[in-house]
């Protein structure tokens, strides 16, 4: 499965192990995200490439549940996010 896989076909493959409310899913996905981080790395793929890699899947993920223009609403926001420093890296990060 990946982030073109419709929703059903994950609802239906992860029925049994479904966290029961919205917080022990967020702590679930956290974790299941940093591991896929952490793998990625350190098979030598650049952290500029997974993060890219995972901004686009989650805007197709946005765009597919809130059609174009709530997306397109969504990233202008985050860009003002990210130009005010509400977003911020460590030098030598």
């Amino acid at each position: 499965m990946n982030a073109y896989t419709p929703a059903e076909a994950f609802a239906v493959a992860t029925v049994a192990a479904a966290p029961v409310n919205d917080e022990a899913q967020r702590a679930r996905l956290f974790d299941q995200f940093n591991a896929y981080w952490v793998n990625a790395a350190s098979e030598g793929v650049p952290y500029d490439t997974i993060g890219t890699m995972s901004v686009m899947a989650s805007i197709y993920g946005i765009l597919a549940k809130y059609g174009k223009t709530t997306t397109a609403e969504y990233l202008e926001i985050m860009a003002e996010s990210v130009r005010s420093g509400e977003f911020s890296v460590k030098q030598g990060a």
